[in-house]
């Protein structure tokens, strides 16, 4: 879908309705690619797109989390690129005490951690985290599966991010390395060669996190936090 005649947009299904079930109203307002998805209900959105060096690959959590596992393990592993975008609303790592996705780190973590993808973006916690280099050992009640939230022999950046009204506030203890409640943001994220970097921005055009993936050869992404 072109926005504005100008760029691409490439969205990514949230919980329809709060719950789900599909609103009638996504596929007749924007047009995704189809492809060989493990069934119906996944069309157009469960995809991935190639664009710049970078693949793209959505996601939807919302149902049939363990059906996308040979689409996407088939995706990752044909993945002519170096750079791998994913993207599907509830995150890994829930920023609220009163949420907390096991299932998708049970079902989808293996392949994301196997396959080393590079940054997984979602959204849902209506609240802003990521995660990086943090030494949870000396954390206390660090939810089963958080301690490696980020795990430097893979390289995995994950962020949870929110651009609408409704903000909720952080109760979770501090695992990831950046947190920001009651504020909207934006983020620009720039490719170029080895070297990923990532910014998040507010309505003002403040700054609020930075940080760097560089791509070394035979090994793990090298994370460089710049906040």
């Amino acid at each position: 879908m072109i926005l504005g005649g100008k760029a691409p947009l490439y969205d990514r299904l949230q919980n329809p309705n709060g719950g789900p079930t599909l609103t009638a109203h996504w596929r007749t307002q924007f047009s995704f690619p189809i492809q060989d998805v493990p069934n119906d209900s996944l069309i157009e959105t469960v995809y991935y797109v190639d664009y710049q060096g970078v693949r793209f690959i959505s996601l939807d959590s919302n149902i049939s989390q363990e059906e996308q596992v040979p689409w996407l393990e088939k995706v990752l592993e044909q993945n002519p690129h170096d750079w791998t975008v994913i993207t599907f609303h509830h995150p890994l790592y829930s920023p609220a005490s009163s949420r907390d996705n096991l299932e998708l780190r049970q079902v989808w973590k293996p392949l994301f951690d196997k396959y080393r993808v590079d940054l997984i973006l979602s959204g849902h916690d209506h609240a802003y985290s990521r995660t990086g280099l943090v030494d949870t050992n000396n954390l206390k009640n660090i939810p089963t599966g958080y301690e490696q939230a980020y795990d430097p022999e893979i390289g995995t950046v994950n962020v949870v991010s929110v651009s609408g009204p409704k903000l909720y506030e952080i109760t979770k203890d501090k695992y990831a390395k950046t947190f920001i409640e009651n504020k909207q943001l934006y983020q620009i994220i720039d490719i170029e060669g080895n070297e990923l970097r990532f910014r998040s921005f507010d309505a003002t055009g403040e700054l609020h996190d930075e940080f760097i993936l560089r791509k070394i050869a035979g090994k793990p992404n090298l994370l460089i936090e710049n906040n």
